[in-house]
């Protein structure tokens, strides 16, 4: 499997995420568990990152569980990042929720100035931060 395969399919994944969130302000249930189960299938494959390196990205993935109980996330937002961990490890997921962070932050003040917006889908921050982690 090439190198960038799992990055793609993840951001696959992720994009189907943010039609849904966009639409409906939801993302299913079934969908974040495949993403931790294919990711944890990923890590156990001979060549794969291991499953110690998944679960240690789903922990960092489910550090934004704060933000979920003070209403700053969605259950679901902080899956698909625990999603991210498992499949590319606890660092890829760090940089990810970092460049989340930035990413949802802008997003939140364009919507703010242009059109007065408070609350808004948060997956496609989740994307956008998963790309610039991939990338960088």
């Amino acid at each position: 499997m090439s190198i960038w395969m799992p990055a793609v399919l993840l951001e696959g994944a992720l994009l189907v995420a943010c039609a849904y969130d966009v639409r409906t302000r939801r993302v299913p249930a079934w969908l974040t568990v495949i993403l931790l189960l294919a990711g944890l299938a990923l890590a156990a494959r001979p060549g794969g990152s291991g499953i110690g390196q998944s679960l240690a990205g789903i922990a960092v993935g489910l550090l934004t569980l704060p933000f979920v109980l003070l209403g700053g996330l969605g259950a679901a937002d902080a899956l698909l990042l625990a999603g991210v961990g498992s499949w590319e490890g606890w660092s890829l997921a760090l940089r990810t929720a970092c460049w989340t962070a930035v990413a949802g932050g802008l997003i939140a003040l364009g919507l703010r100035f242009w059109r007065g917006k408070h609350d808004f889908a948060y997956v496609p921050a989740i994307a956008i931060g998963f790309a610039v982690a991939a990338l960088t």
